[in-house]
Parts: structure tokens; sequence; C-alpha cells
């Protein structure tokens, strides 16, 4: 399989002011968007009002758009917040919506998914972003688990660029296709899983972005307070209290290594649960295959050698076994 990659979603500037394109298809016939949508002839040229806020999304403006083949519209950054709400409320139509292919619905997805992440990492974190989060878990599961669902799709649209919130979605795609393909059946535990993915480091949120996004070595400071990130998301959503002991468990443990060599606990064997092992495969992964300040992302053939070989001993064997299965690749375990 291909090195994954990602629909161009960047922003666009007029003047002091940022549009965010979206997707036509994630605005639904008969809605009232909170937000006002522009869109613009061609690459060179001014964004021009479409549609109001608060005014009625009819088929008479979808068809405008058809007729005059508009492909994509914008929203404002200052409304980009109202658009991600609109579109975290009708997700469950849109991957119903039998006009859409996978590769459409695996997109807008992608987009709600990390929307609501980036609300939950910019901000303390709260029940009801928690809540949003978990919401696009199970949508997400319903997604991957359905008739048609292809996971090339979804995986060309991963981003490739590692930021927080991407990284997290990308860790909760990746856990959920290695857990249904290693055979986890129970859905209590494949949504608990899936929520522990998309929360895993939530505790980096209270971490200076200066630290985070550095380029040099971090000092022993900087690296102690990186490595209790884990602690910390654990102790935030703990307190909440609005996710079970498996999610819990994954924030605390996804560093954790089968040697001993990992944190916060130097748990070994058969201290780490499989869920947690699951997760920390779709974490390491996705770290190597991410463009970073100090990392030019491997290739999926790369990173899998770098863990079935470097990291010997460190993962499952056989959950990585079955990782290498899931993304079609050849690696010499």
């Amino acid at each position: 399989m291909p090195n994954v990659q990602h629909t161009d979603h960047v922003p666009a500037r007029q003047g002091g002011e940022l549009y965010y394109p979206i997707r036509i298809d994630s605005i639904r016939l008969d809605t009232v968007p909170e937000f006002a949508l522009y869109f613009r002839a061609g690459p060179t040229q001014p964004f021009v009002l479409y549609c109001e806020r608060s005014i009625p999304f009819t088929r008479a403006a979808r068809k405008r758009l058809e007729t005059n083949r508009v492909e994509q519209l914008y929203v404002k950054s200052a409304e980009r917040k109202e658009y991600h709400h609109y579109l975290a409320g009708h997700l469950e139509a849109i991957l119903r919506d039998p006009k859409l292919t996978v590769r459409e619905k695996s997109e807008i997805l992608y987009d709600s998914a990390q929307a609501v992440v980036e609300d939950v990492l910019s901000t303390p974190p709260s029940r009801t972003s928690v809540d949003r989060g978990k919401e696009v878990v199970q949508q997400t599961i319903g997604f991957m688990t359905s008739e048609g669902f292809m996971l090339e799709h979804l995986l060309r649209t991963i981003s490739c660029d590692y930021y927080l919130y991407t990284h997290s979605v990308n860790v909760l795609a990746y856990s959920i296709a290695l857990a249904i393909h290693a055979g986890f059946r129970n859905t209590t535990m494949l949504r608990d899983t899936a929520n522990g993915a998309l929360l895993h480091d939530i505790g980096k949120s209270a971490i200076d972005t200066r630290i985070l996004n550095k380029q040099s070595a971090l000092t022993a400071s900087e690296w102690e307070l990186l490595q209790g990130h884990p602690s910390k998301g654990h102790s935030q959503l703990r307190e909440l209290g609005s996710i079970g002991d498996i999610a819990l468990d994954v924030v605390l443990h996804h560093h954790e290594r089968l040697d001993g060599g990992g944190y916060p606990d130097g748990l070994k064997d058969s201290e780490i649960q499989p869920y947690v092992r699951i997760v920390t495969i779709a974490d390491v992964f996705d770290a190597l295959t991410s463009d970073r300040y100090h990392q030019q992302r491997k290739s999926t053939f790369e990173a899998l050698s770098v863990m079935s070989q470097e990291m010997r001993g460190a993962l499952d064997p056989d959950l990585l076994r079955a990782f290498v299965e899931v993304m079609g690749a050849r690696v010499k375990l």
C-alpha cells in the first residue's frame, strides 16, 4: 500500500481574514447553517458571499452551485467552530447518505473528528467536549464496520502533518482497524479502546506548545514534563468521570513497553492490557509516518520495519503482525 496522503484543506487568506475550504456535500439540504458560505471563481479571485448565515440551504441553492461548477465552499475562520458543530450534528446523516462515496464520507468524517479533538485539546477538557469526542468515536466505528467500507479510502484521507489533533484522529483510525482485524468482537471494549485512542494525548493540552514543537533536543526538565502527559490526561479525564476504565487505562499507559522500558509506570508483559498494546502500535506508527519538526516521515514499509526490528521486544509481536496485515505491507517480522 502506498504511503498515505490527505486531501488538501489549506485555508486561503484574503486581507486579514482566513477562509477554510469545506465540502459542499457536508451542507445538508433544507438545514439552516449558522455560518455564512463563500465561494471563489479561481485561486486568485476574491471570495464572494454565497449564502448568509441563518438562511436555509435549499435544493435551488445546491443546483446553482452545480450549474456554475462550484466545487468548493468556504467558511470564515471566525465561524469555523459553528461549522464544526453543524458537521457533528449532521454526521450520522452524512455517513448514511447513499449518494456519497466511501471516499467522500471518509473525508467528511476525518474533518469532523479533527475538529472535535482540536476543540478538546485547545481548551481545558470538559464533559461536553469529551462527550462530543465519544459521539465521533461511535460514528467512526459504525462507519468502519459498515458494508462497503474500504480502509484504503480512510488511509488516503489521513494527514501526514503531525499536529496533536490530526495525530489523535489518525491513532483512532489505526486502532479501530487493528482491533477489528485482531478479532475484538466485544462492542463495549472496542468502543472504550477507541475512546482512549482519540483522547490518548489529552494531557499534552497542558504543555507549552514551545516544548511540543521544539526543533532541538529537549532538556531534562522539558522531557520530564512531556513524560508527565499520560498521568496528566488520566487525571483530567478521571476527574470529569465521563469515560470508562479501559479508556483511562489507554490514556495512562499508551507509552508503556513490553520490555519495561516505557512510562509512566514501567509496566512489563502481562501488566499491559491488549487494548493498550493496540493503541501503542497505532501511536508509534503514526508518529513515524508523520512529518515532525525533528523528523521526516517514513513510508509505511520503513515505519513497520523499524517497529518490527528496532523495537523488537517492546511491542506486542502478534498485534504488530496483524497490523502489518491491515496495512497490506510486506515486512519481515
